[in-house]
């Protein structure tokens, strides 16, 4: 009477077993690293979508010849946020100094380094609001002038490819005056105080000029670009 053998022997499932946890150990970091960072870019298309539609709103139902009108001088942010909730769904809106919803600092896209050691952006005493979807804004009007392009001078210091400020031969900072060109900014987390707020991956700056809005580093080639850090490494 004949037998019927195993197709595998046990030592054959193990390893089979073992090669596959090995391949999935490999590539489940990559895959879960890709479907987050699709996720990021999704989140900022709408965020930008939503928020540029909301603009366009306001300059519309208001007559207004360009987004200048809207960014316009002698208004506090605080005025302008008010003005664009008529627009855009908010839940909580906190005046400048107040506090209250933008609650965390935001790195940079990469490190950003001041007196030898890294460093985040502060937005937490700017004008912001929270809006329906979770995401939070922070807006600045940089209309000076009645001519709708800044009006002013932007000051800053000069950086090296890893984020230095870059010193003269007595030391001091250089400094690049640039003349500004935009209305103004909106600065949006399109996940709120989720993780990781960081410039290049859930965090990104709406530049608003007279006529267009466009979105600051935004990778159309959907690929998020952006470094891991903490504030004051060396």
């Amino acid at each position: 009477m004949s037998r019927i053998k195993p197709a595998f022997t046990l030592a054959e499932v193990l390893i089979t077993l073992g090669v596959i946890g090995i391949v999935a150990a490999m590539t489940l970091p990559t895959l879960i690293a890709n479907y987050k960072n699709k996720v990021l870019l999704n989140q900022a298309k709408n965020s930008y979508s939503k928020i540029s539609n909301a603009l366009l709103l306001v300059k519309t139902q208001n007559g207004y010849d360009s987004y200048a009108d809207f960014f316009r001088p002698n208004t506090t942010n605080d005025e302008l946020m008010q003005e664009l909730s008529k627009s855009l769904q908010m839940t909580k809106i906190c005046n400048a100094y107040r506090g209250g919803c933008w609650t965390w600092k935001t790195k940079y896209n990469k490190k950003t380094y001041y007196n030898g050691q890294t460093v985040y952006r502060d937005f937490r005493n700017n004008t912001s609001a929270i809006l329906n979807d979770g995401s939070v804004i922070m807006l600045d009007n940089f209309n000076d002038t009645d001519k709708g392009n800044g009006g002013w001078f932007n000051s800053y210091p000069k950086r090296d490819s890893n984020g230095n400020i870059i010193k003269d031969e007595n030391g001091n900072d250089i400094i690049i005056n640039s003349k500004e060109t935009r209305c103004g900014e909106i600065i949006i987390d399109t996940n709120g105080a989720k993780k990781p707020n960081q410039i290049g991956a859930d965090t990104w700056s709406l530049r608003i000029y007279q006529d267009k809005i466009t979105i600051d580093s935004f990778p159309y080639n959907d690929n998020l670009s952006y470094e891991n850090y903490q504030e004051g490494e060396e």
